[in-house]
């Protein structure tokens, strides 16, 4: 037992355990008895982190990419999930306005304009499968170039039909935002570099959700609401441009015994054995499972392809919108293996913690007019926009939650004898307990008793810094557990939308009839109750990750015809 997770009996490897630190206190560690010295590591204070996965020899790989390449290309897409994580709420400050506008119910135009929500998380589907199949890139510049072409659209929209037209169709274009960027970050960044990256994505997407409405506030009183959707239309454009010429492809097929974290084989051995004889053992046919079985099997000699004679894309080669197909996979079977992804404890779990804590952010966000337009507040838009500079503050100082995730799993991966686990990810989800029961707890409290505006407001931004950590650890975990099929994992997590959708048909008239204080500590319940589900995910994931990598249930879902594991 490792730190409370249990060990497993049945594999070689479990797919996402891996060696990441081997010096303690000055001393070189054996793994399994070998000297490790000879695995590629990182540099300064941690030059005792094993670099998984390993890096190939290859100028094409991702991970040898210049840092100011990976950085700037995060950058802009980072900022452009800024200005998709502000699209979808940046009209809420003017609902109780657009309401009148199209003669229709608050509820009705929030629950209506929903339909966008659920666009999204059925589009990601499609989204998942052209970005498996063709690339991250391609996918990437269709989603700004259709919300672009619904953002001049919704300009000209002068009808609540026309309006919902064109979110729904730009909704499409925000779902490879969603899905993508987790598994780009997992394509060019090393292990102990992720959390880091993971939080300066979903800071740039809390920002965008949390600080649009700010600005929007004044936008829609000012020029009204059209002109949320012309300066959009102004800003993807400059981002169709900025993606085309500085965000090359990263998906890169390198050898598998590379990838030391992935596989029913320990690839680790493979690597310190190619060191000295230039070859690799290849299991043949199912993981045996006796160790009489294990001695008969029969293996075959094959050497590491390391990619060292490939040349690097030129400038222009990188340029191309699409690059080939990346996947002889059916295009059919890959959109519908989400759903099946579901089935695995790991997404499942991500599922109903992530998902469900995210959708009470999207759903309060759509009240907040209602809430703060009616008395004793009596906001303007405003000010109601200006409501969101609370959630924008957590946003900005929920940075620290990917230094904090980075800085525990390699302390401890050290007290674990160098051995790191994927569930050491979830450790700071003790935060979001704590911190995410005070704010849902407090918020609907203070706006029962009608306390002064300050009180709600800060407990609204509380929570989204105790979902901020939240968020970084479900990123983390899935991608380390599921790394080869993030987007299908991701692309899974985002049916939460359809639950976000299904919510704001009814939340309003909820928050009316049963007051704020029984609706958010009906959340709230909800809330210690995903959180809790840590704990036994924490002691039993090793053995989850064991099953969905041995099962043939589970490897038929993701294409893995054997455990053989590569």
């Amino acid at each position: 037992m490792g730190l409370g997770v249990l060990e497993d009996d049945h594999l070689q490897h479990v797919p996402g355990t891996a060696l990441l630190a081997d010096v303690l206190d000055a001393q070189q560690l054996r793994y399994r008895g070998r000297d490790t010295s000879a695995l590629k590591h990182g540099t300064g204070r941690n030059a005792d982190i094993v670099l998984v996965p390993q890096p190939s020899e290859s100028p094409r790989d991702p991970l040898n990419w210049p840092q100011w390449k990976k950085e700037l290309l995060l950058l802009i897409i980072s900022i452009d999930t800024a200005v998709v994580g502000a699209w979808g709420p940046m009209i809420t400050p003017g609902f109780a306005d657009m309401a009148k506008q199209f003669n229709m119910s608050y509820n009705a135009l929030n629950g209506g304009l929903g339909w966008a929500i659920f666009a999204i998380g059925i589009s990601c589907f499609f989204t998942n499968g052209l970005a498996v199949k063709y690339g991250r890139r391609p996918v990437m510049i269709l989603g700004n170039m259709m919300l672009f072409i619904s953002s001049v659209w919704a300009y000209h929209a002068h009808s609540y039909e026309s309006l919902l037209a064109s979110r729904i169709f730009g909704a499409i274009g925000m779902s490879p935002f969603e899905i993508l960027t987790t598994a780009v970050i997992g394509d060019i960044y090393f292990l102990h570099e992720r959390g880091l990256r993971l939080a300066f994505w979903g800071l740039c997407l809390s920002v965008g959700v949390g600080g649009g409405s700010c600005i929007s506030g004044y936008i829609i009183e000012n020029l009204g609401w059209n002109w949320t959707y012309g300066i959009c239309a102004i800003l993807y454009g400059v981002f169709i441009l900025l993606i085309f010429f500085f965000v090359p492809e990263t998906v890169y097929k390198r050898d598998p015994a590379y990838n030391i974290d992935l596989g029913t084989t320990d690839h680790t051995e493979e690597i310190l054995d190619a060191n000295t004889n230039a070859t690799r053992v290849i299991p043949v046919g199912e993981e045996p499972k006796s160790e009489t079985e294990k001695k008969e099997r029969v293996v075959r000699l094959e050497p590491i392809y390391t990619g060292a004679e490939e040349k690097p894309y030129t400038f222009w080669e990188e340029l191309k919108p699409v690059r080939g197909v990346e996947s002889e996979e059916n295009l059919l079977k890959i959109i519908i293996r989400p759903l099946g992804m579901l089935l695995y404890p790991q997404v499942f779990y991500a599922f109903l913690t992530y998902g469900l804590s995210t959708s009470w952010l999207v759903v309060m966000g759509g009240v907040m007019a209602q809430i703060f337009t009616v008395p004793p507040y009596n906001f303007s838009v405003s000010a109601v926009g200006l409501v969101s500079i609370s959630p924008l503050v957590a946003a900005l100082l929920s940075i620290v939650a990917g230094p904090a995730n980075d800085y525990t799993v390699k302390q401890l991966a050290r007290w674990n004898k160098g051995i790191y686990e994927p569930e050491f990810r979830l450790a700071l989800n003790v935060l979001t307990l704590v911190l995410g029961v005070i704010g849902f707890f407090g918020f609907g409290a203070t706006l029962e008793k009608g306390l002064p505006w300050a009180g709600p407001v800060f407990l609204y931004g509380l929570i989204y810094f105790s979902i901020g950590f939240l968020n970084i650890g479900i990123f983390g975990y899935i991608t380390e557990c599921h790394r080869s099929k993030a987007p299908e994992a991701f692309a899974a997590l985002n049916l939460r939308n359809v639950y976000s959708f299904g919510m704001n048909y009814f939340i309003s008239d909820w928050i009316s009839s049963m007051g704020t204080l029984q609706v958010f500590s009906i959340i709230g319940g909800v809330h210690i109750f995903i959180m809790v589900l840590t704990i036994p995910m924490w002691v039993f994931g090793k053995r989850c990750r064991s099953v969905s990598a041995r099962v043939p249930f589970f490897r038929n879902i993701t294409g893995h015809a054997g455990a053989g594991g590569r």
